[in-house]
Order: C-alpha cells, then sequence, then structure tokens
C-alpha cells in the first residue's frame, strides 16, 4: 500500500480541486437526468473508514489550534470562523 502525509494529501487536493468540482458538477447533472440516484451503493471497507476518519479528526485539530473552529461544551454547538455573522 502506498503511504502518504496529510500534507501530500491536502496539495494534491489544492491542485486538482477545480478540475474535480466541475466534473462531478457535470457527471451530477447528467446522472440525474438519466434517473441515477445519487447514493452508495456498496459499504466502505473498513480500512477506507478508518483512514478518513483519522483525516477529518486531524483537520479538526488542527482547525481548533489554528481558532477556525470553536467548540461550546456547555451549548454543545461548534462554530465555524468562515460561517459565523459578523
Amino acid at each position: 500500500m502506498r503511504e502518504l502525509t496529510l500534507e501530500q494529501i491536502k496539495e494534491r487536493v489544492q491542485k486538482r480541486r477545480v478540475d474535480v468540482d466541475n466534473a462531478v458538477t457535470k457527471f451530477r447533472m447528467r446522472s440525474k437526468a438519466q434517473g441515477w440516484k445519487m447514493k452508495r451503493n456498496r459499504p466502505r471497507h473498513p480500512d477506507e473508514t478508518r483512514v478518513l476518519d483519522q483525516i477529518a479528526k486531524r483537520m479538526m485539530d488542527e482547525a481548533r489550534k489554528s481558532a477556525k473552529v470553536e467548540y461550546d461544551k456547555e451549548s454543545r454547538v461548534l462554530k465555524i470562523d468562515k460561517l459565523t455573522r459578523g
């Protein structure tokens, strides 16, 4: 299995983000027009689930450290910097 660091993954995502977003949008539009449903046909492999969970946890921890995301334990509310109204 090929090993990548989180930084390498982020770099790849940033390079291809716009192209991938456009391709996904076009694919979804064509699929819906042809009557396809947008849902997953097979369950994720346990390794895939584990890796995706680890990536999500790391990204959330980094966002908390950089103060982009705050969690209020009392009200159980997650505050995201970009989504708060000024």
